[in-house]
Parts: structure tokens; C-alpha cells; sequence
């Protein structure tokens, strides 16, 4: 599969104005199988400890690791043109990739308050960060998908009563959970926008590395990341 090297000017508006996209089935099978199989592997690791070592810290059922973008298994994700084009466009010029993480639902696990990640929030300009998250399986309604707030990026105050009881954690009737099948990206503004992980109720774990895109040169001492193939568009 020929890699797809630009957002369409009907995507980056839809980027800008929701707080997230989705673009579909982007990774080929070769990549996606060799992600897959390291996560897959780090999960079932992880839960084998778990279960040997009940006092270790399960963070709400969930696998959670972070990785290094120089790791060569994970460099079609943070290197993919798609990507590069998408930070270029809700960022600016330049930007550098800060991590890679995981965070896996095991089965009756996974729900979250809706929250956004940043506690200096922006309504305007250019964002935050941008967090790309591949769906290594597929995100169906049942694996606990994400979910989002369309829009709540630009609001000032939140989307929810976070005074009221469970508030944060029911549905929300401007909600969108996220479906899509492995291989494909959703991009989202996870500083500001209102989103959350939701309850897998499947017999596996659901898989997603997500890559975090910072505005601004690359700090001193951090490893450059090897460009993306071909350059990345100037985003106009």
C-alpha cells in the first residue's frame, strides 16, 4: 500500500475545527503485524506478572508502556508522511516527536473519565501537541475504543459538570467513540480536547501506540529522529 502523503485541505479544516481525524487502514500488513506482535508479547508479559505479583500496579487494567521513537519496529508510525504533514498543520514548523506509549485495555477493563491531558488549556492558535494513535487492532465499539468530544478543544469551560458524581465517567451526548480497523491512525488534540479510553468488553486486549508530536525545536540532548520519506508538506 502506497503511503498517503498529505491531508486533504477537507481533512486539515475538519482537524483544526473537531479536535481529532481519523484516516483509515494506512499501515500495510508487513508493519502492522510486526507492531502487533511486540505489543502483543509486552501485554502478555505484563499480565503474567501481574498475576505472579498481585501488588504491582495494574493502572486501571491496563498495559501501559512508553518506548523509544529510535526503536526501528515503531518508525513507519512516527515516521509515516501523514504524520509529518498533519504536526505541520495544527503545530507549525518545526516540531520534533517527544514518546511513543502504550496503553492496552485487558479484557473488563479500560474506562475512563473524560479529561483533557493538559492543565493549561489553549482555545486558540496553534496546538499544544498532537497525538497520533494507531489503531494496532481493530478499534471496534466493544474494545474500548476512544472516545472524544468533537469540538471541546475550543470551549473555554468543560464539557461536563465535573462537580456531579460519575459526571466524567458516563456517556456524553455529543460523544464519539472511535471505530476503525487496524492499521489506521487517529489524530487528535489530546492537550485540550475532552476524550477518554472506554470499557473493553472483548476476550482480548485492545492494542494502540500512540506517538506525541511536540511544537518547537528538539531539546538539547534528545536523539534526533530520522525524517519521514518523502519530506513532509508545508501544510498550506
Amino acid at each position: 500500500m502506497a503511503a498517503k502523503a498529505q491531508l486533504s485541505a477537507r481533512q486539515r479544516r475538519f482537524l483544526w475545527d473537531q479536535g481529532y481525524l481519523v484516516v483509515r487502514s494506512l499501515l500495510d500488513q508487513a508493519v502492522l503485524t510486526s507492531v502487533r506482535d511486540r505489543l502483543e508479547e509486552l501485554v502478555r508479559q505484563t499480565v503474567a506478572a501481574w498475576a505472579d505479583e498481585p501488588s504491582l500496579d495494574t493502572t486501571e487494567g491496563c498495559v501501559v508502556a512508553t518506548f523509544d521513537p529510535a526503536h526501528p519496529c515503531f518508525a513507519p508510525c512516527h515516521q509515516h508522511p501523514l504524520l509529518a504533514d498533519a504536526a505541520t498543520t495544527v503545530l507549525g514548523d518545526p516540531w520534533y516527536v517527544h514518546f511513543l506509549d502504550l496503553r492496552a485495555p485487558i479484557p473488563g477493563a479500560g474506562e475512563q473519565g473524560l479529561h483533557q491531558d493538559y492543565g493549561e488549556r489553549r482555545t486558540e492558535g496553534p496546538w499544544q501537541t498532537l497525538s497520533a494513535m494507531w489503531c494496532v487492532t481493530p478499534f471496534t465499539r466493544d474494545s474500548g475504543p476512544l472516545r472524544v468530544i468533537p469540538g471541546s478543544h475550543r470551549l473555554s469551560g468543560p464539557p461536563i459538570d465535573l462537580q456531579g458524581y460519575g459526571s466524567a465517567m458516563g456517556p456524553h451526548p455529543d460523544e464519539v467513540k472511535i471505530i476503525a480497523p487496524a492499521g489506521s491512525v487517529i489524530l487528535f488534540n489530546s492537550s485540550d480536547l475532552w476524550h477518554s479510553g472506554t470499557f473493553n468488553y472483548t476476550p482480548a486486549a485492545r492494542l494502540a501506540l500512540t506517538v506525541h508530536v511536540d511544537p518547537g525545536p528538539r531539546p538539547p540532548g534528545r536523539a534526533a529522529v530520522p525524517a519521514a520519506a518523502p519530506a513532509r508538506a508545508d501544510g498550506t
